[in-house]
């Protein structure tokens, strides 16, 4: 077997690296955003039901970008679904993860969540 080595030279760079890599997402798998960004009744909850625990910790990480819809649940997702009224916001079974979107966070609220996430 062939073996390969690796050296580092922490001060050689070729170029800027840009900092948009190490961006992140927001998928709705588990308690990511229903239960986690978005817990209306939950001690740090705001008025919008946006937790500010989860807020200042997203903060301290210094992310530059975050996209919505994120991960497999894009596979599926309707972005239509997720504006207008939440009232009127249609409930579908999410197929990456076999359980009901309720839409009760769609891409006005996503945005309302970065404003605060990415404010200084």
């Amino acid at each position: 077997m062939k073996q390969a080595k690796v050296k580092i030279h922490k001060d050689f760079q070729i170029a800027r690296t840009d900092p948009r890599i190490f961006g992140s997402f927001i998928e709705h798998l588990g308690r990511a955003v229903y239960g986690g960004i978005y817990e209306p009744g939950h001690p740090t909850a705001d008025a919008s039901g946006f937790r500010q625990d989860v807020i200042d910790l997203v903060k301290e990480l210094n992310v530059p970008i975050i996209r919505y819809p994120g991960g497999n649940f894009v596979s599926g997702y309707n972005w239509e679904d997720g504006v207008g009224p939440v009232a009127d916001r249609p409930r579908r079974l999410e197929l990456a993860w076999g359980v009901t979107e309720t839409n009760e966070i769609g891409l006005n609220e996503f945005a309302q969540w970065l404003q605060k996430v990415m404010r200084k």
